[in-house]
């Protein structure tokens, strides 16, 4: 019943969405740029906790609000006019004992290929936390050592093909990750995924017609450059705190991506110093990265804790020179040690 309520809704959506691309051909172009957005993904959950309830089956709703570019700024071009907005997640566990029935809050960006005049493909990435979890109880919730807090950062990426049908209307579908953790801040966190397909649709307020893709001569110039960067970074962890210091020498080298390299010192337990290089995708102000380092030198030798370590984050640049930082700082390519909320500057030159 639920699912075919869901296919007439989505009908409803694209019937009323040609109706109106019809009378909106010869207007100007529009100046409510908001849409509405749902999607449902059935997964399989991805987890290194021995669960007893329930098989690994998961599934996903998300709602989202969003705001489509149009143009007015170069980035938008860059990216080939992207939208951005906020979403809202609940999730469902076949272990639903372990797990319980978890709620979230993100903000998410869509990045869009464009294959026709109708097809697009995008690749769409969340970033969030989550809350209502199940956490670990070593008495009333002993298998679930995924989580030992009942709220986590979330992270959520997808791969879909989207579809135009009108001018207020389209539908998509595609893979989607979705990853779980508290980042170390409370202890057991080996951490949680969820794979599987992701339907959906798109409602736009105001009738939008899709901009091809800018030619190059449309874009900004871009010219290669070095920065210098250097920041501090702590949060709790696990009843103490954990700090990092960094610096590091980064060339920007395409529009698109920066490569970096630099030294740490982190107190985690122990005064330990590493080096490090690693990747920064860029996205207007906004960048993902991925960094892997060793440590060289510590306070006394822990076999638990091994010398390589890696770190996946964010950073926003608030100005040219400022900038802000999330990330997890993890051992074995997916253990979190600890999380990184901090500020930066930056100085650049050509």
């Amino acid at each position: 019943m639920q699912r075919a309520g869901a296919i007439a809704i989505a009908v409803m959506i694209l019937a009323t969405g040609t109706v109106h691309a019809q009378h909106a051909q010869d207007e100007p172009p529009p100046t409510n740029l908001w849409f509405l957005r749902a999607g449902y993904s059935p997964g399989v959950v991805l987890a290194a906790s021995p669960f007893v309830s329930g098989d690994n089956g998961a599934r996903a709703m998300t709602v989202e609000v969003g705001r489509q570019t149009d143009g007015t700024r170069d980035w938008h071009r860059v990216y080939n006019y992207p939208s951005y907005g906020v979403g809202f997640y609940a999730g469902r566990f076949n272990h639903e004992r372990e797990l319980g029935h978890p709620f979230g809050a993100y903000g998410f960006f869509s990045w869009p290929f464009p294959i026709s005049d109708r097809v697009h493909v995008t690749t769409d990435f969340g970033l969030g936390v989550t809350w209502h979890w199940n956490e670990f109880d070593p008495k009333t919730n002993p298998t679930n050592t995924t989580l030992g807090s009942d709220a986590a950062y979330h992270i959520d990426w997808g791969l879909y093909l989207r579809y135009l049908a009108s001018q207020r209307a389209s539908v998509f579908a595609g893979l989607n990750v979705m990853h779980w953790s508290n980042g170390g801040t409370k202890r057991p966190n080996l951490g949680l995924a969820a794979v599987g397909p992701k339907v959906g649709v798109r409602y736009n307020l105001a009738p939008q017609v899709a901009l091809p893709r800018a030619r190059p001569e449309d874009l900004p110039r871009f010219d290669p450059s070095w920065e210098f960067v250097a920041g501090g970074a702590g949060s709790p962890q696990n009843g103490t705190t954990a700090f990092n210091a960094t610096a590091g020498l980064q060339r920007h080298f395409y529009r698109f991506g920066k490569v970096a390299a630099g030294a740490d010192v982190t107190r985690d337990g122990q005064l330990a110093l590493g080096v490090y290089g690693g990747y920064e995708h860029v996205i207007a102000r906004f960048s993902v990265l991925a960094q892997f380092g060793r440590t060289v030198w510590r306070e006394f030798e822990d076999p638990d804790v091994p010398r390589f370590y890696q770190r996946y984050g964010t950073r926003f640049y608030f100005s040219d020179h400022l900038w802000g930082t999330f990330a997890v700082r993890t051992v074995r390519l997916r253990k979190a040690r600890f999380t990184e909320f901090g500020l930066g500057y930056r100085a650049r030159w050509n």
